[in-house]
């Protein structure tokens, strides 16, 4: 809610970080001295007794060049502190430091060359090195952690990566500048508190370099005592719980069950519990001998032992699906003060243990589209957006399964991503994947009618609700035998659910329900694909979701039903779903079959040139003179005459000729019968107009269209101020989605058009953009969307609002509407807005991110400009400009905006009284 508070905290966090791994740095470069002792938060930031020398260290960090002023307190206190010392009241002789991420500014640095500076304080910057032994300063706490690790690297102990010391150390820090150690570290403790550090973590395995964050990845930490996390062989959970143990500050224990008999598992674990905590593997069990019963008694005797030493273990169990649910429950009940994260393939006992252990399985989200094109850049496999959804589609994100994904991109498909998902959607590739290996053995333990369902499920792209479901199984036989394949495949973890109890087949099982689908019968796939189109169509009307949508346009001709895609052309949200090239050829062939009707024939033409008319672009002519053919030649109503007049205005307007728009405007008044039709017919005037320049002639043809469709809506433009979510679908209530949508068209054509002419937009985009929403057009509620964040940076000159629109408008919509193709320049438009925000480290993740996938050369183009731009801002020379202002009336009356009004007339607020007796008299 406040972006420049929240900015303020991050710098406070991101200062206190820097200066944790400073004093990291700092103790592993002097620290580890004989007699040596390391302070932190005592009369400086750090201090530092090393031989006959106490170090004073301030650390600073500033987004901008370190001024005189920064430095005067810290210049005052050294020189307390040099008086004590010089008064004997404190041994050893002092030295003193600023450790900055900034350069001095020009007139810090002639105070720093002159005679008046101290002799004995040093001003470290990243410019100026490491001085007097002191560590360098990084430009950031990326570049500090890399200095620090690469001090770690050279201390000798291979206990720890360097980067995962340093992390360790840093929570240590933290820990002794809130009170913890007596604020010290001493040179003698450091060898035990090494060997403390990597104690808990010497049987995880070691986690892959790099790791990848999943989607969503959980926190090891957690208020549950008892977590269940299932997935796929391959699915990463071992390397999540390796990775979150090197970063954790709680007491670790990995404890892999698969190679023991059920009932050796708890005087095992009871032995390494004890081991671990009590006494330390060198002393063998620590000199505690266990009950000679072993099992379960074991377990309890360690547990009360670790109590008594008030320590509370996260214990991680792997590979649970190999103990019975009763053994797991035993476990878990034998060792009450502690918490356990039991890791585990899917199971057939998965719902008991459940049920017996009163919790919910946890899975892993699987990587995420940016991880991807990471995995398939390090295979040096280019990777462009919809071809990474490609591959989550068919692995379901499972790291193993990704990785070799991209390695067999590179060695078996001359590094052709899209070719192999092309051969794995047709199962054409002679090379088993990791993927059919492991899943093989899970898909072909299922019954046989499991496997159908999910043979049949698979051919389906979207999730389902239960009807949905039921009536693409009923092929199967009884409900009852649908019913008994569904549970099999939940207790296998092979059905994903989702919101508003939908569910479907988990992405890494298609290709294997494909391969299986190929050989059931033709005709049973197709009569169960016949009933799901037949209640995706009912569902359109009342339904308007874009997924479903493009799935089922899809889907359609695929059941020989072309004509009723014909049918959806004619729909305003057949234009949301985004990708026509899919649809394109049927389309095609529709309109060029005779033995399809003229009427259908048409319509098909209609959408074709309405999908080369988007985006600035030109109907192509042959393609509108063969609708106006068919309009001469057949009896058609206004409907399809007024739609050839729409593409004929489009390209009069695109060719300049403002005169034959008009024309073909006339012509199409003598058609417009309804009010509907006349005010579609009114609103791609304007878009004519706009093409032809006709600025205030758009802007004079709109203002009234759009205070008619608000009268249509039952709605004053201010009812729709600061409403959001339900609270405007409330308002909106039982309107016409199509008539919303066209609301949103008018609105957002206007914004544009008043930024054209150098004036603010208001709320109309924001208004535009929220309406689309609220009626599932995704597509251009993303687009005008951008606009806004486009408008915020360059007329309203708050970057922290575009951001906020990127955040909370933008990329929702995005992942929503799988819109993949306006996902990177979003996300380019995004990393500049957060340099203009100062936060440089986020600009460059997202730009380092976006150098993984490829693009065309426009989006390299982008990519470059995005880059400098953010080069530019970072050395401060590009800002943004002074904010064009409104008056509070201009906001309530956008259509005043740019406007003189006479003072004889009605005032624009709707008062009926005359503008001098208004708001002119303010």
């Amino acid at each position: 809610m406040d972006r420049e508070q929240l900015a303020r905290i991050e710098g406070v966090h991101r200062g206190f970080l820097y200066q944790h791994v400073y004093a990291v740095a700092l103790l592993l470069a002097l620290g580890r001295q004989v007699g040596a002792v390391l302070a932190v938060e005592l009369d400086e930031d750090i201090e530092l007794v090393v031989g006959d020398v106490h170090w004073y260290i301030q650390v600073k960090t500033r987004l901008k060049t370190v001024q005189p002023s920064d430095l005067k307190g810290a210049l005052e206190r050294f020189e307390q502190i040099r008086a004590e010392h010089l008064s004997a009241a404190r041994p050893a002789q002092p030295k003193f430091a600023v450790v900055a991420n900034s350069e001095p500014s020009p007139s810090l640095q002639r105070q720093i060359d002159g005679a008046g500076w101290p002799g004995d304080v040093q001003l470290i910057t990243p410019a100026r090195g490491a001085r007097d032994g002191l560590p360098a300063a990084g430009v950031d706490v990326d570049t500090m952690m890399q200095i620090a690790t690469s001090i770690a690297d050279t201390v000798p102990f291979g206990g720890l990566a360097p980067r995962t010391l340093v992390f360790k150390l840093a929570t240590l820090v933290q820990q002794a500048s809130a009170g913890g150690r007596n604020h010290q570290f001493a040179a003698d403790e450091l060898p035990e508190l090494l060997e403390q550090l990597v104690i808990q973590l010497q049987d995880f395995p070691e986690p892959p370099f790099p790791y990848r964050p999943q989607r969503d990845e959980p926190a090891i930490s957690s208020d549950k005592r008892v977590r269940l996390i299932v997935g796929f062989s391959g699915a990463g959970k071992t390397a999540w719980a390796a990775e979150a143990a090197r970063h954790a500050t709680e007491t670790l224990v990995y404890f892999d069950v698969s190679d023991l008999p059920s009932r050796a598992v708890p005087t095992n674990l009871a032995r390494e519990i004890i081991a671990r905590f009590l006494g330390g593997r060198a002393k063998g069990v620590g000199g505690v001998q266990l009950p000679p019963t072993g099992g379960v008694d074991a377990l309890r005797y360690a547990d009360s032992l670790l109590a008594d030493e008030r320590i509370r273990a996260i214990v991680v169990l792997d590979n649970v699906h190999r103990l019975s649910v009763t053994d797991l429950r035993q476990i878990v009940d034998n060792a009450p003060n502690q918490a356990f994260i039991a890791l585990g393939q899917p199971w057939v006992e998965r719902a008991l243990a459940e049920a017996t252990l009163g919790i919910e399985a946890e899975t892993l989200g699987g990587f995420g589209p940016d991880a991807v094109a990471a995995v398939f850049a390090d295979e040096n496999v280019g990777i462009d957006p919809e071809t990474v959804e490609g591959v989550l589609h068919l692995t379901g994100g499972l790291p193993l399964f990704v990785i070799n994904a991209a390695r067999l991109s590179a060695l078996q498909f001359d590094g052709s991503a899209e070719a192999f998902c092309e051969s794995i959607v047709a199962r054409t590739h002679q090379q088993d994947t990791a993927q059919d290996l492991i899943l093989e053995v899970a898909f072909s333990s299922l019954s046989e009618t499991a496997r159908d369902a999910a043979a049949i499920l698979g051919a389906c792209e979207i999730p389902l609700d239960a009807q949905e479901t039921a009536s693409m199984l009923a092929v199967l036989g009884a409900p009852s035998v649908a019913a008994q394949a569904l549970r099999d495949l939940r207790r296998a973890s092979m059905l994903v659910n989702f919101a508003e109890a939908r569910s479907a087949l988990h992405d890494a099982l298609r290709p294997l329900a494909a391969g299986h689908r190929a050989q059931m019968s033709q005709a049973l796939i197709n009569d169960a694909l016949e009933r799901l189109q037949l209640l995706l169509v009912a569902s359109l009307h009342t339904r308007q979701d874009i997924p479903r949508l493009t799935f089922l346009i899809r889907l359609l001709p695929r059941v020989g039903r072309t004509d009723a895609l014909v049918d959806l052309a004619t729909s305003e949200m057949f234009y949301e779903q985004g990708n026509m090239a899919m649809m394109w050829d049927t389309l095609v062939g529709a309109a060029e079959d005779p033995t399809y009707s003229p009427r259908d024939r048409f319509w098909a033409l209609d959408a074709l040139a309405y999908w080369e008319s988007r985006d600035g672009g030109i109907p192509d002519e042959a393609r509108v003179a063969q609708m106006a053919e068919l309009v001469a030649n057949n009896p058609f109503e206004a409907r399809e005459r007024l739609n050839l007049i729409f593409k004929q205005m489009i390209i009069a307007g695109s060719a300049g000729d403002r005169k034959l728009v008009e024309a073909h405007y006339r012509e199409g008044r003598k058609a417009a019968k309804t009010g509907e039709s006349s005010r579609i017919l009114r609103y791609n005037r304007a878009v004519a107009l706009y093409r032809t320049d006709a600025l205030e002639q758009t802007r004079n043809a709109l203002e009234p269209l759009i205070e008619e469709m608000h009268q249509l809506l039952g709605l004053r433009e201010a009812d729709l101020m600061f409403k959001n979510g339900p609270a405007l679908t409330d308002l909106l209530g039982e309107s016409d989605p199509d008539d919303v949508k066209r609301l949103a068209d008018a609105l957002n054509l206007w914004s544009t058009v008043m930024v054209r002419l150098g004036l603010p937009p208001m709320m109309r985009r924001i208004q535009a953009s929220k309406l689309y929403a609220t009626v599932g057009a995704g597509r251009s509620a993303t687009v005008a969307a951008q606009e806004l964040a486009d408008e915020m940076l360059k007329i309203m000159a708050t970057p922290q609002g575009a951001r906020e629109v990127f955040e909370t408008h933008i990329f929702p919509l995005i992942e929503q509407y799988k819109l993949t193709d306006l996902a990177l320049e979003a996300r380019g438009e995004y990393a500049v807005a957060l340099a203009y925000c100062g936060d440089f480290d986020g600009a460059d993740q997202q730009m380092r991110a976006l150098g993984n996938y490829e693009g065309d050369d426009e989006w390299d183009a982008k990519q470059a400009h995005a880059l400098e731009l953010i080069e530019l801002i970072r050395r401060g020379e590009a800002r943004i400009g002074a904010p064009m202002r409104a008056s509070a009336f201009s906001l309530r009356n956008p259509n005043s905006v740019g406007r003189r009004v006479s003072l004889d007339a009605f005032c624009p607020c709707g008062s009926g009284r005359k503008f001098k007796r208004c708001h002119g008299k303010r």
